[in-house]
């Protein structure tokens, strides 16, 4: 039978795609890689944006336990600035996010095939590891992983950046003051985000140039050892437990990648999420991203509208987020930026919020 849909990837966007799709009535068919709920690399940073965009798929972020965080610190050696975020955003793992928005889009009728593998686009629909998927529209929302016939070539910077992730459980008290915020460190070659998911459990998110991996002898515990050393990191976990064996990872990262109604695609092609475009994680609206592509995606799939033409219009509401977060990560890179900044930064706090205000998704009405 020929979906009239097909959602390859079951993470945020996908998820959030198929349950809008499915509730308005088209046949929906997700395939998910993963056989059983999953971590992935992410900061788990639930920005404003991203919170009214669950918010109007019914999903309530608080249910799931999300952590408010209120204030933000950005550490650079010993040097650490503080200021509060001028909107209450939220950390939660988003392996339970993401798996609610597969119940939520189950209940509402979508195929969830878990364990399937797509390997390449093809006429008619999509090939995997079990066969042929045939469907009248296929929707990419394979995050970082590149498809056979979808790969992201043109326009696509390959930066150089290694991402890894791991979660902690802290020591009662340990969090010294990070229940309720967020901790940006920067140091050569890179940056993390560290902050509260769950009740006594941290999610340590970092970007490091391959550079700087191999100088750490290209292994995460070289790496660990060495950012150890940064105070802001050996504060929080110095005594904490990693909770998971071995961190995740992912290499290759092409940060800044916006695709452009120019896709290189069929047109019953879209890419949703990381595949439509990758912004800086410094300033946390990846998911933001991830789950308007999947609303204005399902738009226009509801009123006809060409794959070119989504591209065209999910370009024009991030290109600019992406743009800014750019030139901030850029920044943090180059000592000759950075140490003034700083210096700006510890005379005028409150400068952390407007840069944090300035680098949103515009708001729904006006994407």
């Amino acid at each position: 039978m020929v979906s009239e849909t097909a959602i390859l990837g079951g993470g945020l966007a996908g998820g959030a795609a198929a349950l809008l799709l499915a509730r308005g009535g088209a046949r929906v068919r997700l395939l998910e890689r993963e056989a059983e709920p999953h971590d992935k690399v992410c900061g788990e940073f639930l920005s404003i944006e991203a919170q009214r965009d669950l918010a109007r798929l019914g999903l309530d972020t608080a249910r799931l336990g999300a952590v408010p965080i209120e204030h933000l610190r950005l550490c650079a050696g010993r040097t650490r600035i503080e200021a509060r975020l001028p909107f209450v955003a939220q950390g939660i793992s988003r392996k339970q996010l993401d798996e609610a928005l597969l119940e939520m889009a189950a209940m509402a009728g979508a195929e969830i095939e878990r364990g399937v593998r797509a390997t390449g686009l093809e006429p008619g629909g999509v090939a995997t590891n079990r066969g042929p998927c045939p469907a009248r529209r296929v929707l990419l929302a394979t995050g970082k992983h590149d498809l056979r016939g979808a790969r992201r070539t043109a326009g696509t910077a390959r930066n150089g950046y290694v991402g890894f992730k791991m979660h902690w459980q802290a020591k009662p008290g340990a969090g010294d003051g990070l229940e309720g915020g967020i901790d940006v460190i920067l140091f050569p070659g890179g940056y993390a985000g560290l902050q509260p998911i769950a009740a006594g459990v941290l999610n340590l998110c970092l970007i490091v140039r391959r550079e700087r991996l191999a100088e750490a002898g290209g292994t995460w515990e070289g790496l660990l050892t060495e950012l150890m050393r940064e105070p802001a990191i050996a504060r929080r976990l110095g005594d904490a437990r990693p909770l998971f064996a071995q961190p995740l990872a992912v290499a290759d990262l092409p940060y800044g990648y916006v695709c452009g109604p120019r896709a290189d695609l069929p047109g019953h092609v879209f890419r949703l999420g990381d595949q439509a475009a990758m912004t800086a994680s410094l300033t946390g609206d990846g998911m933001a991203i991830a789950l308007r592509s999947a609303h204005l995606a399902a738009a226009a799939l509801a009123s006809g509208e060409p794959a070119g033409a989504y591209h065209a219009r999910l370009a024009r509401t991030v290109s600019g987020q992406v743009r800014r977060a750019m030139l901030l990560q850029r920044a943090t890179e180059m000592p000759a930026l950075l140490r003034p900044g700083l210096g700006l930064l510890r005379l005028w706090p409150g400068l952390l919020a407007r840069l944090a205000e300035a680098t949103r998704l515009p708001h729904w009405q006006s994407a």
